[in-house]
């Protein structure tokens, strides 16, 4: 085990002095290994070319720049998941796929058929484009069968606490939200990152960004969160959340290894005398702290895996 996390160290020290080499230097071979999967150099220029071309992105060496590490990464997570995944037998949901192929499409105003088209016309692998998000949908089913039975959220103390906003006649705030979650493997990265994901957001929009680059399980809907009650937020990010206007995005939230960027979409509030749907609310608040539950039971997986699995650069 300790030279199996020396490897994973070195590897990780490795990837800076990697991603000095130009793009145009790039030739078709295997330049990583994770586990028993493989890395190519196509694969790379693959994930590159088709986050630029999904964020509407010229194909030019600064872009290219900005993008190859956080492609390198996430093709590391892609390979760690795809190789936990041969572990389990897991029916794949095709329409989740094609309502999210849908949604990218709709983005560049163009439909399925043509987006498929676009990628064969920038030479790009739309084949493995699609595995990549089938592989996202199928580790989202499997954190779920394997989580879902030990997620146990007190239903009668949430239903005291409605009971209560009722009885006292509150108000009850409401908040259309999306996120935007980095990984921060290195706190000294911490600045440069955060800058990055700024002008990501500025040049491509919110949405993109998210899909492109946010490793939390939304990135697949654009960091849609919905709508979420105050009662199930804490203080802190409800204090923070007061504090925005409709179409705001928060300061970035550091959390332990994680950046997050929150995005105000709208707000309502609800009063009892507005007809109040207590039994909506209650099963919005149970769907909401399941997902954060599940969410980290995800992050904790794949963290287990990475951990236990070797990683080389060639």
């Amino acid at each position: 085990m300790m030279c199996q996390m020396r490897i994973i160290i070195f590897t990780f020290f490795l990837v800076s002095t990697f991603f000095q080499i130009s793009y145009a230097s790039i030739k078709s071979n295997i330049i990583a290994k994770v586990g028993n999967e493989i890395i190519t150099s196509f694969e790379l220029e693959n994930k590159i070319k088709t986050t630029l071309l999904l964020s509407n992105r010229e194909l030019s060496q600064s872009n290219i720049d900005q993008v190859k590490n956080y492609a390198f990464k996430s093709l590391i997570n892609l390979k760690l998941k795809n190789e936990e995944l041969k572990k389990y037998k897991i029916n794949l949901n095709q329409a989740a796929i094609d309502q999210h192929l849908e949604k990218i499409s709709e983005q560049l105003g163009i439909n399925i058929i043509q987006l498929e088209g676009l990628f064969d016309q920038y030479q790009i692998d739309y084949n493995r484009y699609l595995n990549e998000i089938k592989i996202e949908f199928l580790w989202q089913k499997l954190i779920f069968n394997l989580y879902s039975k030990n997620i146990s959220i007190d239903e009668e103390q949430i239903v005291k606490e409605l009971n209560d906003i009722v009885i006292q006649n509150k108000k009850i705030e409401e908040f259309n939200l999306a996120e935007i979650e980095i990984e921060l493997e290195n706190l000294s990265e911490k600045s440069k990152i955060i800058s990055e994901v700024k002008k990501y957001i500025s040049e491509i929009g919110f949405e993109k960004t998210a899909i492109n680059f946010s490793i939390a399980s939304t990135a697949l809907s654009g960091g849609d969160l919905g709508w979420v009650n105050s009662s199930s937020l804490t203080g802190n990010f409800l204090d923070i959340l007061k504090d925005m206007s409709i179409g705001d995005i928060s300061d970035p939230i550091v959390r332990s290894n994680k950046i997050v960027f929150i995005k105000l979409i709208d707000q309502r509030t609800v009063n009892n005398n507005e007809n109040l749907d207590v039994e909506k609310i209650k099963f919005n608040l149970i769907n909401r702290k399941k997902n954060e539950l599940l969410e980290s039971y995800s992050n904790s997986h794949l963290s287990k895996k990475k951990n236990t699995t070797l990683l080389e650069i060639k």
